[in-house]
């Protein structure tokens, strides 16, 4: 019986040390496992990810990572066995009568208990890997019922990737939305009047829409559009026109030149689309990749009229961008509330470009011309903005931001071309606008 329970404790000892070993020998670590250990090292250092520890916040969604559980301060004691305490028979000892001596101290004391001599227990051997075995995770109950046998593999992450493998129920959509201001600057100088200059554009005011389904914690399927946004500017002057509206007919001049009235307005529209993957790491550090498309279009018009007889010119441009971008977004969390980040996003596109031209003397004479031209574009723009999270499924934030696009086709860029019955153009890509302005929205996780 003794040797059947020391047998035993040897058993189980050789089964926890060798496990010890197995586990310091490891494969590499899965994305799921590092996001886990990052977890558990943020927690140790009391960092928490925003919007998750306040009043009202909304427990974790089954199947995100899990919250490891609380680490004692102090250090925990070494493992040791339990051998089980052998209850030995109590003797009887005879009573002693006044015709029998006693008997000796010796024979009356307990004997000591034999164990027969073990072999030596395997050494764990000494690695690098700070990485400690899991047993916490490995003496939770199975889903079958019961603790976890020790005849069973312990894997410390095993229980990471159990719930990797089941389905998750956590929110599926993410959504957005913003009000944008923005501003068109340059071009100051169009003016086909020597009167005065068109002046700035202003800013407007825009919406931006971003609707997102996420199929794990992690990977998140986004779609956004912002637009649309206006910019007009216009000028009324008398006089002739300038030296950039030529012709060798006189014909085609006589409505611009010493005009009664001169009114001119330039008009700029832009949209953005965009399609793509974004990863979600904790809400801590984001990144996105996907397909891009600006829609941005130019109108210039001049009318004129001189003893009744009206003049009309009109120049536009339009480009469609099409191309790849990718973006990084990183937070800096300042209260369990409030946290402050930034953004940084590239893009190439193809631009399909073409320009118009159109003009009439109001009479008898009228002449237009397209062009189209492909080229290569390319975009870079930068947020800086606040978070402020309301609940753990709601928060609120603002900023600002810059676009800088290159490889545009503008009116301004345009060489116009002299009227003529026969007209012709060739359409220049070369225009950097930069559009910057601010933002406020809500979004939500459901």
């Amino acid at each position: 019986m003794q040797s059947n329970w020391n047998t035993t404790a040897m058993i189980i000892g050789c089964i926890a040390l060798c496990q010890s070993a197995q586990v310091q020998a490891q494969a590499p670590l899965s994305s799921a496992d590092y996001l886990k250990l990052m977890e558990q090292a943020n927690a140790a250092a009391g960092l928490q990810p925003v919007g998750g520890n306040f009043a009202g916040a909304k427990p974790r969604p089954r199947g995100s990572l899990e919250i490891p559980p609380a680490i004692a301060s102090a250090p925990a004691p070494a493992a040791t066995i339990q051998l089980p305490q052998q209850t030995l028979p109590q003797q009887t000892l005879p009573q002693a009568t006044p015709s029998q001596p006693p008997a000796p101290q010796s024979a009356m004391e307990p004997q000591p208990v034999w164990f027969p001599p073990a072999s030596p227990l395997p050494q764990t051997p000494v690695t690098n890997n700070p990485i400690p075995p899991d047993f916490y995770a490995a003496a939770q109950p199975n889903p079958s019922g019961g603790l976890q046998s020790s005849s069973e593999p312990m894997n410390p992450w095993s229980s990471a990737r159990e719930l990797a493998n089941q389905p998750w129920t956590g929110p599926r959509w993410v959504a957005s939305y913003a009000s944008v201001g923005m501003r068109r600057p340059g071009d100051e100088s169009l003016s086909l009047s020597p009167s005065g200059q068109l002046g700035t554009f202003g800013s407007d005011l825009a919406s931006q829409i971003s609707i997102g389904y996420m199929t794990n914690p992690i990977d998140c399927y986004e779609m956004t559009y912002l637009g649309s946004l206006h910019w007009n500017r216009s000028l009324e002057s008398i006089g002739p026109v300038g030296a950039l509206l030529s012709s060798f007919d006189p014909q085609w001049l006589f409505p611009f030149q010493n005009a009664d009235s001169l009114s001119q307005t330039h008009a700029a529209n832009l949209r953005q689309y965009s399609l793509g993957r974004r990863w979600l790491t904790d809400d801590i550090g984001n990144s996105a990749f996907g397909l891009r498309v600006i829609d941005y279009n130019e109108q210039y018009r001049l009318q004129s009229n001189r003893q009744g007889q009206q003049g009309h010119y009109a120049a536009d441009t339009s480009n469609w961008l099409v191309g790849l971008g990718r973006s990084i977004e990183l937070w800096r969390p300042i209260s369990q509330r409030v946290a402050l980040g930034g953004a940084v996003e590239g893009a190439l596109y193809g631009n399909f470009a073409n320009a118009h031209v159109q003009a009439s003397d109001g009479l008898s004479k009228a002449s237009r011309v397209d062009d189209d031209d492909l080229s290569l574009a390319a975009s870079l723009g930068v947020h800086l903005k606040a978070r402020y999270q309301l609940r753990s499924w709601a928060g609120l934030y603002g900023g600002y931001r810059w676009l800088a696009v290159s490889g545009l086709a503008s009116v301004d860029d345009q060489a116009l071309p002299a009227l003529s019955d026969n007209i012709t153009l060739s359409t220049s890509s070369d225009a950097t606008i930069l559009f910057h302005g601010f933002d406020a929205g809500l979004e939500l996780k459901y």
